[in-house]
């Protein structure tokens, strides 16, 4: 009985810690056998009072009385994870894998470290071994399918959402995830279906705001300016969905309108600098060229290799009768790779 009391115990800490969910207190091992027990107990109280120090020391005298028990290696991992100190984390959760035989969830906390780490090949090789031990391991599945997405494996990605979903079909972060998958693989309806899924499971600004760029890229501008404003109504603060509706109004081509979110994104986040691009190119577009190439300039003095702003400053400067000055920034632009700033200065600058 002392044995499961303990794994109970473990159970309880490996998902508060590992998932994400509210912390509670951890629970404590029902014992009044053995000292190994007690000072493991003591432990998981100074833990939930968060003296980390003190804890810390009780662990390591319950090891030192029983350096079999499992539960008092969990908990260092634990605390050493919240303590940032992710190296000694790892060897804790690995020595309480030697000694458990519950491992799935010390498995995926070691997957989440290495991927905090940028290590994502250490990452996924801790989480087969944890879905191994666990195939309904559902969190182990979706970060699976983010670090297949972040390394542009999305074929991989969409098998491992998918799988995650067939677990859970009530997780609208994965539906969200899946969908911006689909999206990049250019599956357009099956994209919206899964951001459709994900709104209807959890009305997040970022689902809006995703689904407001797939349906620009199905150049359904208006329904994306809709999604865009519900995102921003969610979140006011909303930068990101505040520009996209700024693109999504030149695609209507109202280019007033466009500058009105431009400009609003940048009160928001002054250093959004594509904001300040994006308003260039509404300025030109209402032949505001003064204006258009004062962005452009900016642009240009943060980024001085932004080829698609010196393809953009040429046309405008060619607007006000600037030859010179439009052909030396196409040849700029050229440079950089632009194909289309080849042909301007094929047509326009070779006569």
């Amino acid at each position: 009985m002392k044995r499961k009391s303990i794994l109970i115990a473990l159970f309880i800490v490996s998902l508060l810690s590992a998932i994400g969910q509210k912390k509670d207190k951890v629970i404590v091992i029902k014992s009044d056998q053995n000292n190994a027990e007690y000072l493991y107990n003591d432990a998981v109280k100074s833990y939930n009072e968060k003296n980390f120090s003190e804890a810390i020391e009780r662990l390591q005298l319950s090891i030192k009385e029983n350096d079999t028990l499992p539960a008092p290696h969990f908990l260092l991992g634990v605390i050493h994870r919240e303590m940032n100190k992710k190296q000694i984390s790892i060897q804790s959760f690995l020595k309480y894998i030697e000694l458990s035989t519950i491992k799935d969830t010390a498995f995926y906390i070691i997957a989440q470290i290495y991927n905090e780490e940028n290590k994502p090949d250490s990452a996924l090789m801790f989480l087969k071994s944890c879905t191994d031990h666990n195939p309904n391991f559902c969190q182990a599945h979706y970060l699976k399918g983010v670090i297949n997405f972040e390394k542009s494996y999305y074929d991989e990605a969409i098998h491992h959402f998918s799988k995650a979903i067939e677990i859970n079909s009530e997780n609208s972060d994965v539906y969200n995830d899946r969908g911006s998958t689909y999206r990049l693989l250019e599956k357009y309806e099956d994209a919206l279906n899964d951001y459709d899924k994900a709104i209807v499971l959890n009305k997040k600004a970022i689902y809006y705001n995703n689904r407001g760029s797939l349906k620009v890229k199905m150049e359904k501008f208006d329904e994306a300016i809709d999604d865009y404003t519900s995102a921003i109504v969610l979140d006011y603060n909303y930068y990101l969905a505040i520009n996209n509706r700024g693109m999504a109004k030149l695609g209507i081509k109202d280019y007033t309108g466009a500058i009105h979110d431009f400009n609003l994104c940048l009160e928001k986040n002054k250093d959004y600098y594509a904001s300040i691009s994006n308003r260039g190119i509404a300025y030109y577009k209402i032949k505001k060229y003064k204006e258009a190439i004062e962005d452009f300039d900016y642009i240009l003095t943060i980024n001085p290799s932004d080829a698609s702003t010196y393809l953009h400053r040429g046309n405008t400067k060619e607007m006000i009768r600037d030859n010179e000055g439009a052909c030396q920034d196409w040849q700029k632009a050229a440079e950089l790779g632009i194909e289309e700033a080849k042909k301007y200065i094929k047509n326009q600058c070779e006569n």
